[in-house]
């Protein structure tokens, strides 16, 4: 927490969220917006920090966030801590909750509430309301005879499910309280998967931020980008990608490229393999290696450079959203090839790709070739050239550079893929090897 004049006088939000991903990304967010935020994973540091900083403190808290869509019960306790501190009843609250569960405090139900998944803006939204208003909900004076609401949960479903028992009314508490110790003692029930812990806007958020805190906490789980009409999904396990996925009409994305691009098949063999649908629906890598044409291995090395390749394109999004689903642990057709053959792409390497990218689309700038601009060859400039001045992937390109293939076109011949064909046409461009074709106008 920096400590400056600027920040002691910024308005203060205790923040109490036990998962610091998720706590990471609206902190940023609210400090970003002039807010002095203390951040609070359990109920100790929430209440020492409002010691500090609170009422009998420096009183800079105004508000408190608190989190309540994991563990309502844990989050309760909190805030029942919190409530019995010098001035904290007085002070405006705001919960975070899920979907499945808009109210997990009852007694704590007038308070203004943000509904995970959520955005930056919609977070500042509510915040800023609440902070702002004379007339906010005040956190509640007393929760000492708040009844534990899983076990009140428990009661209601016993009720529900198993009419002989009785009505709630006539339940025995005491046997329920008993199942429920039983239960809590019992090994941990897996969680469904699903719910996005995260989502961010991409105009307001940088995808390059999430990631890299993502890869700080080495977290698992999957991360999904959308941006007009295309989408990705990057598979996380603890903090490094084991798979990357492209749904768009890309085709320099697609796993064939890299399986061409490293010399495992020749381009002909593909083309003539995955003519038609497989009628079992399985994904090219694995009918490759069941059919013999390439090895696990292979496979694993071919997914690994087309992570890499997807995670720069995504980079690129300015528009769209991204939203993260933590998971225990990754499904096996998205972790096998990984596990098997123990191949990983880091965040940071594929982030340094990325952003080199990112500098490179910027020193080209309007000059970038498209995927449709057609180029033609100088060819009297070209004989005047000795070979050996190009490169063997300029050669490569130059010599279907003919004024009717694309750049995509030409990526497709390759197997190079766009962005690399792209950064050779700019510099035979450049150099006045080839200059772009322009279509007559007539008039």
């Amino acid at each position: 927490m920096p400590d400056s004049p600027k920040a002691r006088t910024a308005p203060g939000i205790l923040y109490y969220d036990p998962n610091p991903t998720t706590a990471k990304l609206a902190t940023a967010s609210l400090r970003l917006a002039g807010y002095n935020v203390f951040n609070a994973a359990g109920q100790r540091d929430a209440v020492s920090m409002f010691k500090v900083h609170g009422a009998s403190g420096d009183n800079s808290i105004v508000a408190l966030l608190l989190d309540a869509s994991a563990d309502p019960t844990v989050s309760a306790s909190v805030l029942r801590e919190l409530v019995r501190l010098p001035g904290a009843a007085n002070l405006p609250g705001i919960l975070i909750v899920s979907r499945r569960n808009p109210n997990p405090i009852p007694a704590a139900a007038g308070l203004p509430t943000v509904r995970r998944p959520f955005s930056s803006p919609a977070l500042l939204k509510v915040v800023s309301e609440t902070v702002a208003s004379i007339d906010a909900a005040k956190l509640p004076a007393d929760m000492d005879d708040v009844p534990d609401q899983r076990k009140v949960q428990l009661a209601r479903l016993l009720a529900k499910h198993f009419p002989s028992l009785g009505d709630l009314d006539h339940l025995d508490m005491g046997a329920v309280e008993q199942l429920f110790t039983d239960l809590e003692g019992a090994e941990e029930l897996p969680s469904p998967p699903g719910e996005q812990a995260i989502h961010v806007d991409l105009a307001a958020q940088r995808l390059e931020s999430l990631l890299e805190m993502l890869s700080d906490d080495s977290v698992t789980g999957v991360l999904s980008i959308s941006s007009v009409g295309r989408e990705a999904r990057l598979h996380l396990a603890g903090g490094q990608i084991r798979l990357a996925e492209y749904f768009g009409d890309d085709e320099d994305l697609k796993l064939g490229r890299f399986v061409v691009e490293g010399g495992f098949m020749r381009d002909d063999e593909l083309e003539a393999f995955i003519v038609g649908r497989d009628p079992a629906g399985r994904p090219l890598g694995q009918r490759l290696v069941e059919a013999g044409f390439i090895t696990p291995g292979e496979l694993a090395t071919a997914i690994l450079a087309q992570a890499r390749e997807i995670t720069c394109h995504v980079l690129t999004f300015r528009k769209g959203v991204a939203g993260f689903v933590p998971l225990a642990e990754l499904e096996a057709s998205s972790a096998a090839g990984a596990d098997e053959n123990k191949v990983e792409l880091a965040v940071s390497e594929a982030l340094l790709d990325g952003l080199r990218r990112l500098d490179e689309n910027a020193m080209m700038g309007p000059h970038m070739p498209v995927l449709e601009d057609i180029y033609v060859r100088d060819d009297a400039k070209v004989s005047r050239m000795a070979r050996e001045v190009l490169a063997r992937d300029e050669l490569e390109v130059l010599e279907l550079i003919n004024g009717r293939n694309s750049v995509k076109d030409i990526a497709r011949r390759t197997r190079t893929g766009t962005f690399a064909v792209s950064r050779i046409v700019y510099r035979l461009s450049k150099s006045n090897v080839v200059r772009r074709r322009v279509t007559p106008v007539t008039v």
